[in-house]
């Protein structure tokens, strides 16, 4: 177990990386589609496996996130990023730069996103 700070916020590490079974996840769960950041792969014989650990992705169906440890919430978001605060700055970076959005709160998420219009 490591402890550690993730933009600012406190998190735990749990290096060792439980799972949970669809019987055990909330149904907020279910329609989550980024893996929370572990990558997969088709073996040969047409099995989807885990790439860090070799595992059949149908006996380890969730993770918790690859980068902070955490399981999402009960509504299904991200743990790192949950009840996000209000949006004080932010840049989109405009197509050619890594853009940010600052929270009230103190957060700052980077990256190369896309914005979308609801």
């Amino acid at each position: 177990m490591q402890v550690g700070l993730l933009n600012g916020i406190g998190v735990t590490m749990n290096k060792k990386f439980d799972f949970k079974t669809e019987e055990q996840v909330p149904d907020s769960w279910l329609d989550r589609c980024s893996d929370n950041g572990y990558q997969r792969y088709i073996d040969d014989d047409g099995v989807r496996r885990y790439r860090d650990n070799d595992e059949k992705v149908r006996d380890m169906p969730y993770r918790p996130c690859a980068k902070c440890g955490h399981y999402p919430n009960e509504n299904g978001d991200d743990y790192c990023i949950q009840n996000l605060g209000r949006v004080v700055n932010a840049c989109c970076g405009h197509g050619t730069h890594e853009g940010y959005i600052m929270f009230d709160d103190g957060r700052i998420i980077r990256g190369n996103f896309r914005v979308e219009h609801l």
